[in-house]
């Protein structure tokens, strides 16, 4: 991820409430799961359209990491309910 697309989402989120804002990092992490990649290769797509996905997939990790980092400095306590206490 570049700087200028970490600005942006960090300008992005800071408007959010963090009901918002957990909400989003749990649809981040959803999507950021698993890989499809290696499927396409045997499926025979073509390496632009692999190396495109893995980039797309790449994001949207480094997305998730970042919401969740915003969070912890939020306080927003994570995965608060799939904790055992």
């Amino acid at each position: 991820m570049r700087k200028s697309e970490k600005n942006a989402i960090l300008q992005k989120v800071a408007f959010w409430n963090d009901e918002k804002l957990e909400s989003e990092y749990y649809k981040a992490v959803y999507d950021s799961l698993g890989s499809q990649t290696d499927r396409m290769y045997d499926l025979g797509y073509d390496m632009r359209d692999i190396i495109e996905r893995e980039k797309t997939e790449k994001f949207n990790c480094e997305y998730a990491d970042l919401l969740g980092f915003i969070c912890e400095q939020r306080g927003i306590v994570l995965w608060k309910d799939k904790k055992k206490e």
